[in-house]
């Protein structure tokens, strides 16, 4: 059994994300001034690095998940959305 297997999905998640955002932009959790809530532009976020992270989170391009997290950049707001419900097809 993996070790993250045992955290709360919502840390599991973070996790996930800051591992992505740091092979991606080179940053470490100390670059994140404002916490979770950091701009992930702040840090270097752009379209072509937005698409990396995606492709690293194993997230599909043509889904609507890249639309909605390009909606609200930062940890915070990545974890929210991930974890809410998809609507019913």
């Amino acid at each position: 059994m993996r070790r993250w297997a045992r955290w709360p999905v919502s840390e599991a998640l973070r996790h996930a994300i800051l591992v992505a955002l740091s092979e991606v932009l080179y940053v470490e959790e100390a670059d994140f001034i404002h916490g979770d809530a950091t701009d992930l532009r702040d840090l270097g976020l752009d379209s072509v690095r937005f698409v990396q992270v995606m492709r690293r989170l194993g997230i599909d391009r043509e889904s609507e998940v890249p639309r909605r997290l390009a909606d609200n950049l930062s940890v915070a707001g990545w974890v929210q959305e991930l974890e809410r419900p998809r609507a019913a097809s």
